[in-house]
């Protein structure tokens, strides 16, 4: 009888794994059409195929590989790019802890697996699963990341290797597709939003106080302080005309 406990418990958790692997696989081609340019601009940045894999596997955070790599190229001081990929990733710790009322009968080290190799997109995945229940077994959750962050290594490391195949005067040419990748997060971003207006003034403002205080230190600080200052005050301005 215990062993047939323990087979049906074994049978359970394999299957809740196959069923979070499942769930994973809509979001796969936006793993990989993400993966492959950020292994491509990793090689234009000048790392290797080795370095590009480690660092997909250990940051695993699209928005802050592209930053770190545009950083590291322009030469920006350590502390900055620490910085900066920090102050990116901290929206992980909203949606972590928004997940947590589905990760209360978890064991603390599931909780740090599952919180680690949460992405944006994980996340909106397992929050539609979960909310009907009010909870997600582990091992569905197990299933859905781990699909995730091996696919976002593969597509790093094949936009890489794709990328070293290019011949030398093309990839000088693509030099600026780091600027213009950014360019092109920000103009999506501003479409899609239903507040233009106030974006723009956040814009605005970042480009103003990035133009004045230029001169007076570090670069890449300087931006840091012009975006965190103009999204403080797009954000005070929000609040008080909800207020209102």
């Amino acid at each position: 009888m215990l062993m047939k406990i323990n087979t049906g418990q074994a049978t359970s958790t394999s299957g809740e794994f196959r069923a979070g692997v499942a769930a994973c696989l809509p979001t796969i081609p936006g793993y990989w059409s993400i993966g492959f340019a950020a292994g491509a601009i990793g090689t234009l940045s000048g790392f290797t195929t080795g370095q590009i894999a480690l660092l997909a596997a250990a940051l695993y955070a699209g928005s802050a590989q592209f930053l770190f790599y545009s950083l590291w190229a322009a030469g920006a001081e350590m502390a900055s790019v620490v910085l900066s990929v920090l102050l990116v990733n901290l929206r992980y710790l909203l949606m972590s802890s928004s997940m947590s009322v589905f990760f209360r009968d978890y064991s603390t080290l599931q909780k740090m697996v599952s919180g680690l190799l949460l992405t944006d997109e994980t996340f909106g995945v397992a929050v539609q699963h979960g909310s009907p229940q009010g909870k997600i077994s582990y091992a569905w959750m197990l299933g859905l990341n781990v699909t995730a962050w091996l696919n976002w290594i593969v597509a790093c490391v094949m936009g890489a290797w794709l990328a070293t195949t290019l011949p030398a005067s093309l990839m000088e040419g693509l030099g600026f597709s780091l600027v213009s990748m950014f360019i092109g997060l920000i103009l999506m971003m501003w479409f899609a939003s239903r507040r233009k207006m106030l974006e723009t003034l956040n814009i605005a403002v970042a480009v103003a106080i990035t133009l004045v205080c230029a001169g007076s230190g570090s670069l890449s600080l300087v931006v840091i302080v012009a975006a965190s200052l103009a999204a403080t005050l797009a954000t005070v301005l929000l609040r008080t005309r909800k207020g209102k």
